[in-house]
């Protein structure tokens, strides 16, 4: 699959270039681990697992939580690639650097993104609760559609974001979860740049705008895979509850919920591939 801005000077040349030759198989599916889900990178099975560092032009991940490791192998037969980890705007990446990891592996064949985070609740859900982002609200002040790489058509920078969040891989996430018995809140997400949480005030506006949980990822991936031609599926962890101050506040709660929560998340997305 060739990505929308590929070209002799594309920032995604160099790891596609690096990748290709390296890599057992094409993978049809990209999974990204957000804070605290790494163990389920577990799952994929035969899997050759690359350091990010060792990716021409992948950006560093310094936040803990986010080993920055790439595994390529087979979760139920189906051939995949997992981001164990991502970078964020408020490491001091531009957007297009976040996502070049999303646009390098569609570029080498995926069709499917799924992007899993650690997200807070702006309701009462209990912690550790695990939400199905059914749309969000970009209040990032960026988008990745904005990087100068994008020499792309006007239908790509124009790109129709309605029904961001694939409606079939939402209801197989539903299944997956009811046939688990795992409780799945749905809703929508806002993301805000970070990397400081959410004042009440500004807890409150975003209930009021219509979000259900915040985090400060998941969204300018969401962007990218869309532009490079994959159904999006997004799955969040609420590990804390926006703008209140807790015993669990924190990135140290917010890791060890999601940890927690590995289990639950892993039987959805197990289920997930499966079905799909």
């Amino acid at each position: 699959m060739a990505d929308p801005e590929d070209g002799p000077d594309s920032p995604i040349i160099p790891a596609v270039a690096y990748l290709r030759p390296r890599i057992p198989f094409c993978p049809s599916v990209v999974l990204v681990l957000g804070s605290g889900l790494g163990r389920i990178a577990d799952h994929c099975t035969d899997s050759l697992t690359l350091d990010y560092s060792e990716i021409p032009g992948f950006p560093p991940c310094s936040v803990r939580g986010h080993a920055g490791r790439l595994h390529l192998g087979t979760w139920h037969g189906v051939p995949l690639a997992v981001l164990e980890g991502r970078a964020h705007r408020y490491e001091g990446h531009t957007l297009e650097e976040v996502t070049r990891p999303i646009r390098t592996l569609a570029a080498l064949g995926s069709r499917t993104l799924i992007i899993t985070c650690a997200a807070g609740a702006l309701n009462d859900a209990t912690p550790g609760t695990l939400f199905l982002i059914e749309d969000h609200l970009n209040l990032m002040g960026d988008n990745p559609l904005l990087a100068a790489p994008y020499r792309c058509t006007e239908a790509l920078r124009f790109l129709e974001m309605v029904d961001a969040y694939d409606q079939e891989m939402r209801a197989i996430a539903v299944s997956a979860a009811e046939r688990s018995g795992i409780v799945l809140e749905r809703g929508v997400l806002a993301c805000l740049a970070g990397p400081t949480y959410e004042t009440a005030a500004e807890a409150e506006m975003l209930r009021r705008l219509g979000a259900h949980a915040v985090n400060m990822s998941v969204v300018p991936e969401a962007i990218s895979g869309r532009a490079s031609g994959q159904r999006v599926l997004g799955l969040a962890v609420l590990t804390n509850r926006a703008g209140v101050t807790s015993a669990s506040a924190g990135h140290s709660g917010v890791i060890q919920i999601a940890e927690r929560s590995c289990r639950a998340m892993a039987c959805v997305l197990d289920g997930v591939i499966r079905d799909m």
